[in-house]
């Protein structure tokens, strides 16, 4: 019964104290707000194994202590996601290429208080379009994926997914 309530306890505490959490991992291959497309998946690749070659990768990994992000993607015909995780790779929201406008995806990242203040500064006749995301976390990453349904069209996904944006977003005071 200890033995199991030790496993129990290391398990759910171990992510919270891990130094190679999935933010320290990714910041070798990018700065913050820089787009990064992740190499094309296949049985050499040690760097992200189990991944599927069939699939186009890009990240970006942000930081809210200096205000918002917007976040953009455009999408074409191919099926598209992006995702929002926090520094420890929790995924706290996520969107696909069915949440598009006019073939972009946009939105805005923001603390729950940046979140609050961008809605003060709304104008009632003619509020803001603005998708607003709220990060449980100031820092974190993400994540687009884009389906490529031939190898043939793997170079079509591979620019789209490389297409994702963010820059700082500024807040109104």
């Amino acid at each position: 019964m200890v033995a199991a309530l030790v496993h129990l306890i290391v398990v759910l505490v171990m992510p919270t104290v891990a130094t190679r959490d999935a933010f320290a991992r990714l910041a070798p291959l990018g700065a913050l707000n820089e787009t990064v497309p992740l190499p094309r998946a296949g049985p050499g690749e040690r760097s992200f194994p189990y991944a599927d070659p069939a699939v186009a990768w890009a990240f970006c990994r942000y930081d809210l202590g200096s205000g918002p992000i917007r976040v953009t993607a455009l999408v074409g015909r191919a099926f598209a996601s992006i995702s929002f995780h926090t520094r420890r790779g929790l995924l706290f929201y996520a969107l696909t290429d069915k949440a598009a406008t006019h073939g972009v995806i946009d939105a805005v990242l923001a603390t729950p208080d940046d979140v609050r203040a961008l809605e003060a500064h709304d104008d009632e006749d003619a509020p803001s379009r603005d998708l607003r995301i709220a990060a449980p976390a100031p820092e974190g990453y993400v994540v687009m994926r884009v389906f490529s349904e031939r190898p043939s069209l793997y170079p079509e996904a591979e620019a789209q997914a490389e297409g994702l944006v963010c820059k700082p977003e500024p807040v109104p005071r």
